[in-house]
């Protein structure tokens, strides 16, 4: 044997005694296995991962990675990144559940011009209209107000936190719905990964990431476990179920049941894959959550009890982890996140790139100054504020260094499916007997048309009433405080005329107009416009006797506006007024054959408001119309009765050139809206009273005349539900529907 050899052997030897030695040690010292942590996933059944994370706090149980999926991903994410439970629960319990899955700020939030847009058309049902054709949005929620949580969940006001950085190694997984793959994200920003893995298809619109699109995980992993085994090699699971049961076959029943089901199915099938993978050493947690489902956010804390109690109950096999106090506040002081006590001083604001949407008007609508300490509350409002105007698909913000300076950037994403939109509307009105109405409408919406956010609208309806209007809308400044506009109208529709409370006659009326003005909006509640109007009418006798002269006439006139509106709900507000003041002078007026006409004037006012008691709502509206000078029109004439106007009269019974009107309302909340879906069951009483003076129709109803009724209402995605009956003692009591906006 040679002299190297011998070297070689020997030390070989060495290395072998000194393993065995090694080994010997550890085993006296009884070294800490590695715990992998696999939270899964369940909706807001999720919450119980708070109180079985607070039972291993307890027991001084350290864990080595985390594996999370949905609501497992988030809070597996938020103690991943330095939160303790503690801080996690209170962040929750804080959270607004009910409004956090509506990514708007409130009608508060947008301007006049987009509430009355939003109130005739269908904001859900919007369509993208481009030369590749027509285009539906990914998700009913783009999850705006829910990334804003999982930013200040996170803390991310103090950097933008990456997965890879962590504290402790973390895997959230998602799916990608373009190829049906598993995907584990163990890189890249955490707020966006967790709000992917909570994506619930069709509900939720997907998060891109490296040119995917990315799913709730729940649909190919909901469970983990083998992902937790390689993230960190674990030597040991801690493995926590909350996924939905499977319905009974006698509780799917509809539509939302039986996708449910589907959604179930699937999730479970995963589920048993993983739960195989389970090792005798390893721990299985399932809490009781018999009774919370995956929608019931509110219920997280409870939630997070029942979690508790299931840790707990597997105390004396999760002690078999503890480890002692001095190694655990050791682990926890590289763990947890410490946070600063004063937020960053911001030196530069940035607004990434834009497509179409002007990047200083976003700017001009975040009050962060540069050179002043970030204030995450204000920007967070601020960022669902500038979302809520309609032309963003997501608005997010991040935090970073670069060099000596603390950047604030802001990242708008627009919609793929704009700038370009067709919306839709609808409205019905029945007396349940002969009088009936009924209207379908579509407006194309062009946005963007230049860098003031300049507009094009096209509106047709069909139906009682017929009409095609087009207007141009010219922001003046970045930030549309002032504007001009031009538009133009044609339509048609039927006037009643009755007397004695019978229907005798119909006129059809036409009107044509064309209007140039400019005004200003005051700020988000109200909007005033000053200009000039060019209308022709006509009344032509459709039907019944000639009770009034066919007739035909131009008019021109200045015409003024002015609108407030603060209601928090456009039909079912509980709190908030509604001021609506026109004034019409027609100075030029004259006959289809060019005879000049007495010139006369027309002005109506609408007050109304709610005030909130709790379950009950009080409501209040006064409306007055008057002529200062000349004779209206019948095409021009004021009008009362039918639903929402004197509720026991026929709609439009009564016409005339001057009235008052006032209606009491009691509403009481038979349930409360979903945080997932906008559904509230109304019950109202109502108390009306009106008077129409130089009336042109039904000379009997001089004087004051009252209505009485009562009603069942509903919001609901068409608009609002009127299901109710009404009595006028010189009315025909009456039934009515009506759905949709009028």
């Amino acid at each position: 044997m040679t002299t190297i050899q011998r070297a070689l052997r020997a030390g070989a030897l060495a290395a072998a005694l000194g393993l065995g030695i090694l080994g010997s040690a550890l085993a006296q010292t009884g070294a800490s296995p590695r715990i992998g942590l696999v939270l899964g996933g369940g909706g807001a059944r999720g919450g119980a991962h708070l109180g079985v994370l607070e039972v291993l706090e307890e027991l001084r149980v350290p864990v080595a990675c985390i594996a999370g999926t949905s609501m497992g991903a988030l809070v597996g994410g938020a103690y991943a990144a330095g939160m303790s439970p503690r801080d996690i629960e209170a962040q929750v319990a804080a959270a607004d559940w009910v409004n956090i899955f509506d990514d708007s700020g409130g009608r508060e939030a947008v301007t006049l011009r987009r509430k009355a847009l939003d109130d005739r058309y269908y904001s859900g049902i919007e369509l993208g209209v481009s030369r590749g054709g027509v285009r539906f949005r990914e998700g009913a929620l783009a999850g705006e107000k829910l990334k804003l949580f999982f930013n200040q969940l996170t803390r991310s006001e103090f950097g933008e936190r990456s997965i890879e950085d962590l504290a402790i190694p973390l895997a959230i997984i998602a799916t990608d719905i373009g190829s049906g793959e598993r995907v584990a994200i163990r890189k890249g920003n955490l707020t966006s990964a967790m709000r992917a893995s909570m994506s619930v298809p069709a509900l939720m619109t997907p998060v891109l990431r490296e040119n995917r699109k990315l799913v709730d995980g729940g649909l190919t992993d909901n469970l983990p476990i083998a992902e937790a085994k390689q993230l960190c090699d674990a030597d040991v699971l801690i493995v926590v179920n909350v996924g939905s049961p499977l319905l009974k076959p006698e509780e799917v029943t509809g539509v939302v049941t039986v996708l449910g089901q589907v959604v179930n199915l699937l999730t479970e099938q995963n589920v048993q894959k993983s739960k195989a993978l389970l090792g005798p050493k390893d721990i299985y947690i399932e809490p009781d959550l018999e009774d919370i489902t995956a929608t019931a956010f509110t219920r997280q804390i409870d939630a997070a009890k029942r979690g508790r109690v299931a840790a707990l109950a597997l105390s004396a096999e999760l002690r078999r982890f503890t480890v002692s106090a001095h190694e655990y506040v050791a682990w926890q002081g590289r763990k947890r996140l410490a946070v600063p006590r004063t937020p960053p001083l911001i030196d530069v604001v940035e607004v990434a790139p834009t497509r179409f949407v002007n990047p200083q008007t976003l700017r001009r609508g975040i009050s962060q100054r540069e050179g002043e300490p970030l204030d995450a509350a204000a920007l967070a409002r601020d960022l669902v504020t500038e979302y809520s105007q309609g032309d963003l698909l997501s608005l997010d913000y991040g935090v970073v260094r670069e060099g000596d300076r603390t950047i604030l950037r802001i990242t708008p994403v627009e919609k793929p499916w704009g700038p370009n939109y067709l919306r839709f509307g609808m409205g019905l009105a029945s007396d349940l007997r002969a009088e009936s109405s009924y209207s379908l409408r579509a407006l194309y919406r062009r946005t963007w048309m230049n860098d003031l956010g300049a507009e094009w609208l096209t509106g047709v309806q069909i139906g009682s009433v017929q009409s095609l209007s087009t207007e141009f809308y010219q922001p003046l400044e970045q930030r549309h405080a002032a504007f001009a506009r031009i538009s133009a109208s044609t339509s048609l529709r039927k006037t009643p005329i009755y007397s004695e409370g019978d229907r005798l006659a119909i006129y059809r009326i036409q009107e044509n107009r064309a209007v140039l003005d400019g005004g200003f909006n005051l700020g988000t509640f109200g909007q005033a416009s000053l200009g000039w109007a060019e209308r022709s009418l006509g009344s032509v006798l459709d039907t019944g006797p000639d009770a009034l002269l066919n007739h035909s006439q131009r008019l021109g006139g200045p015409l003024a506006t002015l609108a407030i509106d603060t209601y928090d709900q456009p039909y079912f507000p509980t709190r908030g007024f509604k001021v609506d003041i026109t004034y019409f002078d027609a100075l030029r007026h004259s006959d289809r054959g060019g005879s000049s006409l007495d010139a006369y004037s027309r002005s109506e006012a609408r007050f109304g408001a709610a005030y909130n008691l709790g379950p009950f709502v009080a409501l209040g509206r006064v409306e007055g119309g008057t002529t200062f000078k000349g004779t209206l029109p019948l095409a021009d004439a004021f009008t009362l009765g039918g639903p929402l106007r004197m509720a026991g009269f026929a709609q439009d019974q009564m016409l005339g050139g001057d009235y008052l009107f006032g209606r009491l309302e009691g509403q009481y909340r038979l349930n409360f809206a979903s945080p997932l879906y906008d559904l509230s069951l109304i019950a109202g009483v109502v108390a009306e009273a009106g008077r129409m003076n130089k009336l042109l129709t039904d000379t009997s109803l001089s004087g004051w005349q009252r209505s009485f009724g009562a009603y069942i209402g509903a919001s609901t995605f068409l608009g609002p539900l009127y299901i109710g009956v009404a009595d006028a003692k010189h009315g025909k009591g009456r039934f009515y529907l009506l759905i949709g906006s009028p």
